[in-house]
């Protein structure tokens, strides 16, 4: 049996151009599924998002099965055009969808009468079971099929209790590594651990992952580090994809202390929170030895009563503790701000826009607080009425969605601000000169990555000082900024 899995493409949303890792997703998928099938995958993103001309070059191998790994909203279109497409070239193609959007939206996908099944949630068992079954999914648990006009919800799979027995990522299957990387520096993702046991409103691991966090054991991960190692020599970053990857403090300090001793010229990132680095500042310590770039960090806002109706659980002493925390270790911080929470007001808006800047993140990626299928965020605006966006393209996590929050217009316009604020400060651009080794490298990486980007925020801000006359922009900068006047 011939099967193809894809990591589908669709508007480009947050850092998606400048940051691209591996889809540990579909490859991992494909470890367990190539012991039963003839796998192949396609990753799509980045390119055109041409649907009907990657309809023809997925089909050029007549897969009997084709899986689409959908996680993100703004995907949703595309791979809805996609099914469409590789449905029209072939009846009796089977086709099914999985990944978080898919899991929390069974109903809408399958009603376009293009998708055969979704899988909902893990999908590792609940493929190879159906390959198993000569690609039959009734029955299959896990699994939400349409048969003449009628839904099927099979009852859900168990979450895997045992991580370590996890296939490694068939990386063979995606050979040319070298677009997965952050500007010059190549990018090999981990996945070392799953789910998430905090609260936060406006995501949807937690809910994904039925609110438990599981993790590989240090031998388990150190064997995925040491294949990376081996397999790819040259110079690059490993990036543990876990949403928190300090959840077990002890955990971490294995994991950093094995890295050490392998003394290795490789570069490490992870996300975490602030209260935990905060809390732990010898874990800290350890990964700046571990030779830990960057850490992502969820600060979201400065106002203590949005952190807490969004179920954050910290607070903006402890996001100041750890930044000071990994600078002295050497160890830089991409940290995530999020505006137009629900009760925040316009005041509260600009000022988490003006505390950007401030906060000396050395990346900063700044998000409209957007409501996703399986978030509590989504499930109350939904109730109560407040979502007012119905195409899946405007949920890209900058522009407004729900009653209450900004114009795109004004929100574009704070967002603007605090990325020149954050960039063009004294205090980052005489970083670009420091000798210090990690933070040395990320910044000079952020910059040069994000430089064209900068460049044309700053023509904007020129442009509107002279009415966008003269030649200031170029005719294609022109005709996205009146774009974005208009929405």
């Amino acid at each position: 049996m011939r099967l193809l899995l894809v990591m589908p493409t669709g508007l480009q949303v947050g850092y998606d151009n400048f940051f691209s890792s591996s889809p540990l997703g579909i490859e991992t998928l494909a470890a367990h599924a190539r012991r039963y099938a003839d796998v192949s995958l396609a990753d799509v993103r980045g390119g055109s998002n041409d649907f009907e001309a990657h309809a023809d070059k997925m089909l050029a191998d007549s897969p009997e099965i084709v899986g689409i790994s959908l996680n993100a909203a703004p995907h949703t279109n595309y791979t809805l055009k996609l099914a469409e497409a590789l449905r029209r070239r072939r009846g009796d193609l089977k086709i099914i969808v999985g990944g978080q959007q898919a899991t929390f939206l069974p109903r809408e996908l399958l009603g376009t009468g293009n998708i055969d099944a979704i899988v909902r949630g893990e999908g590792e068992e609940t493929l190879t079971e159906i390959l198993q079954r000569g690609g039959d999914w009734r029955g299959v648990a896990g699994v939400s099929w349409r048969d003449n006009g009628a839904f099927h919800d099979e009852p859900d799979r168990p979450l895997r209790s045992d991580l370590d027995s996890l296939e490694l990522p068939a990386r063979d299957l995606l050979p040319d590594r070298s677009r997965y990387r952050m500007g010059a520096v190549r990018v090999e993702g981990i996945e070392s651990s799953r789910g998430c046991p905090f609260q936060c409103s406006f995501c949807s691991i937690r809910n994904f992952h039925r609110g438990k966090w599981r993790a590989k054991s240090v031998q388990r991960v150190m064997r995925e580090v040491d294949f990376i190692l081996e397999r790819y020599p040259e110079r690059k970053v490993i990036y543990f994809a876990d949403d928190n990857f300090a959840t077990d403090i002890r955990r971490v300090e294995g994991i950093c202390q094995a890295i050490i001793q392998r003394r290795t010229e490789a570069f490490f990132w992870c996300q975490a929170r602030a209260d935990m680095l905060a809390e732990h500042p010898e874990i800290v310590e350890l990964m700046g030895k571990a030779h830990f770039a960057a850490v992502l960090v969820g600060i979201e806002t400065p106002v203590e009563r949005l952190l807490a109706s969004a179920k954050k659980g910290t607070k903006p002493g402890q996001v100041e503790k750890a930044i000071k925390l990994l600078h002295a270790q050497d160890v830089g911080i991409w940290g995530t701000f999020c505006l137009g929470l629900p009760g925040e007001t316009p005041e509260e808006t600009r000022l988490a826009g003006e505390y950007i800047a401030k906060t000396k993140v050395d990346v900063a990626q700044i998000t409209v607080a957007t409501p996703i299928p399986g978030s509590a965020l989504y499930d109350e605006a939904k109730a109560a009425g407040d979502i007012f966006e119905t195409d899946w393209d405007r949920f890209d996590f900058t522009s407004p969605t729900m009653k209450g929050q900004m114009s795109k217009k004004d929100l574009d316009a704070i967002i603007q601000k605090a990325y020149l604020g954050t960039y063009l400060s004294g205090r980052f651009l005489l970083s670009l000169f420091s000798r210090r080794t990690n933070l040395h490298r990320l910044r000079q990486t952020a910059f040069s990555v994000f430089w064209t980007w900068i460049k044309f925020m700053i023509k904007v801000r020129l442009a509107a000082l002279v009415g966008y006359r003269g030649k200031i922009l170029q005719p294609h900068e022109r005709q996205a900024l009146e774009e974005a006047k208009d929405k």
